[in-house]
């Protein structure tokens, strides 16, 4: 017989975030009363920098709150690094990666915090004094996804402090105090301080600013739209990330920036530490199609070249040395008709059509058409990737041209060009597979055809 479930593990699992204080207890609080069948988890981060009596004393709070709560606690501690980015945002990201673990351990789809509407006016006068536009000034959203499965709510944005204080005071739950919030070193503690003056000076002022940044908000989903509608449009094609210079270089100068970053955010994972100023020097380059390497976010990079923008993970380069020294130079002999020839390394097959057509039909982009006037069955051909000083002749071309420069006329990429397939007899290139095929292999009209399929590109 199979042994029923426990029925608490039917219950929704809800994590929230917890720091003892008044804004995570009241968060605590009411999502109790909101889901009174849910199994809460109140989580508390040790971050590692304040004193352990102050930690304890946090941690005391927060297991008061969740006795009034009806929830588990769970504690963890996690390690900042204090190069790179600012602490700060270095906590932040490792605090949200701890929750995550966290609630996908217990089976939990939704994170709360506490963010009220202070922290929004907060968020939104920081985004003012660094500087930034409409995506900082709207930074903080009522729910947004985490990771996969899991969804970050935040339910007390249109509630302001006091009333968060208000109603732990009603409620008698104790709530511990963060004596570094007093430090006005720390930028945000600053701005809290000025939020305060403001409220002295024109009441109201904090709730002003978190509507403002509210309509800012639904102003930033309309200009995504168009951006995800022109990031698609600029597609170099279908069976790459890569970006048209072309189709950018069209966009708006603002439309070409929300891109560019929404074209970083979907191709290398982040944006976190993609600022204005490499935007701006990418956005340049596409302006005047100036090639080269341009750093993206957190070692990531993006390319300038042959027409296209191409974006690159941190290993890249690593992982393109792998693919190079892993095409072996192979051969392949050209067949009698009806035959398939496949070369040693398994990369291509070959195939020789007795048909004489006027106008090839290519099926594909992995396949090549060569004229076979000049490659009788049993010819030796060789397979390799281009070497240093290779030289080639395109078709409609007399005269040998570097096969670097000709790989770059033809659309491909700097990256891309060590990884180019080419077909040979000896030392003359036959074709660059997917690209062009070359002087004196190209077929005429009536020519019979060699036909070379490649099974796989490389990357």
């Amino acid at each position: 017989m199979t042994r029923p479930r426990s029925a608490g593990l039917l219950r929704p699992a809800v994590v929230v975030a917890t720091s003892g204080g008044p804004d995570s207890g009241a968060a605590l609080l009411l999502a109790r009363e909101a889901m009174p069948d849910a199994r809460l988890i109140a989580v508390y981060i040790d971050h590692g920098v304040r004193p352990r009596a102050r930690i304890a004393a946090d941690i005391a709070a927060v297991r008061a709150q969740a006795r009034h709560a009806r929830a588990k606690v769970v504690v963890r501690k996690i390690a900042v690094p204090r190069r790179g980015v600012s602490f700060e945002a270095a906590a932040r990201e490792r605090r949200y990666a701890e929750l995550v673990r966290v609630a996908k351990r217990l089976g939990a789809s939704t994170v709360v915090t506490g963010h009220h509407r202070d922290d929004l006016a907060e968020t939104a006068l920081l985004a003012l004094v660094r500087g930034s536009g409409l995506d900082g000034l709207s930074a903080m959203n009522a729910r947004m996804t985490l990771a996969s499965g899991i969804t970050l709510s935040r339910p007390l944005l249109t509630y302001g402090k006091s009333q968060l204080v208000e109603l732990l005071r009603a409620a008698g739950v104790p709530a511990a105090t963060d004596e570094t919030n007093d430090d006005l070193r720390v930028r945000r503690n600053a701005i809290r301080a000025v939020l305060r003056e403001f409220e002295r000076v024109v009441p109201g002022s904090s709730r002003a600013i978190a509507r403002s940044a509210g309509l800012l908000a639904g102003d930033k989903r309309i200009l995504n739209a168009f951006a995800d509608l022109a990031l698609e449009r600029a597609r170099a094609d279908e069976t790459t990330t890569d970006l048209s210079v072309k189709a950018l270089r069209v966009l708006p100068p603002a439309l070409l920036r929300r891109v560019l970053r929404l074209a970083v955010r979907r191709n290398l994972g982040t944006a976190v530490d993609f600022s204005s100023t490499r935007c701006m020097a990418i956005a340049r380059a596409v302006g005047t199609a100036r090639g080269g390497i341009f750093p993206a976010s957190r070692g990531t990079h993006i390319e300038l070249s042959a027409g296209r923008l191409s974006f690159h993970a941190a290993n890249a380069r690593l992982r393109n040395r792998a693919i190079k020294s892993s095409l072996i130079e192979s051969t392949i002999v050209v067949p009698q008709e009806s035959a398939v020839a496949q070369d040693t390394a398994g990369r291509i097959t070959v195939r020789l059509v007795s048909e004489r057509t006027a106008t090839p039909i290519q099926r594909s982009k992995n396949e090549t058409f060569i004229s076979a006037a000049n490659l009788p069955p049993g010819t030796v051909l060789q397979l390799r990737t281009p070497r240093a000083g290779d030289k080639c002749i395109p078709s409609g071309r007399h005269r040998p041209v570097p096969l670097r420069k000709f790989l770059a006329k033809s659309g491909v990429p700097n990256h891309r060009r060590d990884e180019i397939l080419l077909l040979c007899r000896g030392p003359e290139i036959i074709a660059a597979l997917g690209v062009r095929v070359m002087e004196p292999y190209v077929p005429r009209g009536g020519d019979k055809l060699v036909v070379s399929t490649m099974k796989g590109a490389p990357g």
